[in-house]
């Protein structure tokens, strides 16, 4: 068993905190951000001498973990501390402690001293008493009732429409059939919006409260993701998971500005969900920016309401051009980064801040659409894929934003974007403001940055795009098309180190990666496998278009030498048994390449 600590923990800000404890005492503490992700660890280093884990993990969950640990023959002496928001999950795990090893529980509520007491506890061999759950309070309860009460969210007309095409979005994004904007009232969960339910579900719109997974989302005050919803202790016999409804569950919280949890926006799917953490990431904040929307239009509601009672009109002397042309003799006297945003997604106005800090000529933005400004921005950082979905989520004018981005040109630099709502006649425009929080990235962001983007090449690391294949192998399977797998390998580039130098090994395998991009754009993407190795995904591609697509990339006079290999996903086949036949056909054609080269 090996001297170190693993943290399993998606949060990274929380996974810092239980890593700077256990520095304080002592241990070497190792990072992962999902189930999956540990058990490479573990396999790599053998089992830790302490596991300190969520029960609520991407990938694989902790229970899932916690069984995979204790099937290892040199994991007899790990100890296990759960650290979670989920008090059924807690009291679950604590009833089969025994069987999973686990020697502490405790609730995410749990104070710094207490966590660091019980570690303590644990490393000194005791197994510490599970605290009792903190129920939540009747009156907090009411309030939380209250609140959806006082908003008008709950009415018996057909979904709004805006928010049928957010659920539609969200499940397109996340690669599922289907999406819901839930909330949790006093004994059922009721869909305000929602998108793939069976139709039985859909015209009823509800379901009792016993049965809703966003249930514990609401009493967590949490994201709550359950990969494997029918090998779950907690949720495999849950009628819906039963039926074949739910396979998988990520759902994010929807918060109000004073801290009561409505219900939750989640995806699901009727398979094993692979998801990770950053796509996690992803639904926490586009589910704050629904709550914000929510509590925005009801506070809209509720003006209307008063000024109807008051017999007040609304002015109309302003239109919405007069409105924003207003604002931007101020915008451009800023010295902050801002743009304003007109209603519809318009960039109507910015100033030379802006334009200096993204490196686009001031008088040409209000002439992009929302859509290619964002792109833009999003060309600008490490991983400009992932950057867009996020900034894809902010993209509705009606709805406040806020994120961090790590932009790696025209410079290193940390920005927060923020984008703030407000009226104007003829609808919502936004103020979008960037601000730079630090030039370098902290030690711990480059090093995860590092995990998920190549830096030779700035395609996806195999770490980063395994997660990707094999979500979109799972999308593809659902949606009844092909996908297809094309490995590349650059043969001579050892030949080439050695005669001309890694300077020229290393341009040489850029292009090819630049090429093999482009010939897969716009759906499929690339991936640096190994060394001199590129993997690329083709979605809605067959095997006779992965094959077209494998002899454009060797149609080039010139090219450098490569030997390439092209694959499809045959039927349910395991992800991996794709992965297999597509390494042994490149392996066959490589074994040609080289026999012909000695004839």
């Amino acid at each position: 068993m090996s001297s170190y600590a693993l943290i399993a923990e998606p949060d990274p800000a929380r996974a810092a905190g239980l890593l700077s404890l256990l520095a304080g005492e002592g241990l070497e503490g190792v990072m992962a951000r999902d189930g999956a992700e540990a058990q490479e660890l573990v396999r790599r280093r053998g089992a830790p001498s302490l596991l300190v884990t969520d029960l609520s993990l991407p990938r694989l969950d902790g229970f899932a973990l916690l069984t995979w640990l204790r099937e290892r023959s040199d994991a007899a002496g790990t100890r296990v501390a759960v650290v979670t928001a989920f008090d059924e999950l807690r009291v679950r795990a604590w009833q089969l402690k025994d069987v999973l090893g686990i020697d502490a529980l405790l609730s995410r509520r749990a104070s710094a001293d207490l966590v660091r007491d019980t570690v303590r506890r644990v490393l000194s061999g005791q197994r510490a008493p599970l605290p009792a759950p903190a129920e939540p309070g009747a009156e907090q309860e009411r309030l939380r009732l209250a609140r959806i009460d006082s908003m008008r969210l709950v009415d018996e007309g057909p979904p709004e429409a805006e928010l049928q095409e957010l659920v539609t979005e969200v499940a397109q994004a996340f690669g599922v059939p289907v999406a819901l904007l839930s909330l949790v009232l006093g004994d059922r969960q009721w869909f305000k919006a929602h998108v793939g339910l069976p139709p039985s579900l859909a015209r009823a719109r509800e379901t009792p409260r016993d049965w809703s997974f966003c249930h514990h989302v609401v009493q967590g005050h949490e994201s709550l993701v359950v990969p494997d919803a029918a090998r779950h202790p907690v949720f495999r016999d849950n009628p819906l998971v039963r039926d074949g409804i739910i396979g998988s569950y990520a759902g994010a919280p929807l918060v109000t500005s004073t801290g009561e949890v409505l219900g939750s926006l989640c995806v699901i799917d009727t398979r094993p969900l692979v998801l990770g953490a950053e796509d996690l990431a992803a639904l926490r904040e586009l589910a704050r920016r629904v709550a914000g929307d929510m509590e925005q239009r009801a506070r809209a509601r509720q003006g209307t309401r008063g000024m109807a009672r008051e017999g007040a009109r609304p002015e109309t002397a302003l239109t919405e051009e007069s409105a924003l042309a207003l604002l931007r003799d101020a915008v451009r006297a800023l010295d902050v980064p801002v743009l304003l945003v007109a209603p519809g997604r318009r960039p109507f106005a910015c100033n030379g801040a802006l334009a200096d800090l993204l490196g686009l000529p001031a008088e040409r933005i209000p002439g992009l659409s929302f859509e290619a400004f964002c792109q833009h921005v999003a060309g600008l950082t490490a991983d400009p894929a992932l950057t867009l979905r996020q900034l894809d989520l902010a993209s509705e004018s009606s709805r406040g934003f806020h994120l961090t981005l790590a932009l790696e040109s025209p410079r290193p630099r940390r920005l927060r974007w923020v984008a703030r709502p407000f009226p104007v006649p003829g609808g919502v425009a936004q103020l979008l403001t960037l601000s730079d929080v630090g030039s370098p990235v902290s030690p711990r962001d480059e090093r995860e940055r590092l995990l998920r983007v190549d830096a030779l090449t700035g395609l996806d690391t195999r770490r980063a795009g395994e997660e990707r294949l094999w979500r979109e192998i799972g999308r593809c399977r659902r949606d009844g098309v092909p996908c297809g797998v094309l490995l590349v390998d650059l043969v001579g580039l050892g030949r080439l180190n050695a005669e001309r130098g890694f300077d020229a090994g290393d341009a040489v395998l850029r292009g090819v990666a630049r090429r093999l991009e482009g010939l897969v754009a716009p759906s499929g993407f690339a991936v640096r496998w190994e060394g001199g190795t590129l993997l690329a995904a083709l979605p809605g591609v067959d095997a006779a278009g992965a094959e077209a697509v494998r002899h454009r990339l060797h149609g080039v006079p010139g090219s450098p030498e490569v030997v390439s290999a092209a694959v499809a996903v045959e039927g349910e086949e395991d992800p991996q048994g794709t992965l297999t036949r597509a390494q042994a056909a490149l392996a066959r054609e490589k074994a040609g390449y080289r026999a012909a080269r000695l004839g």
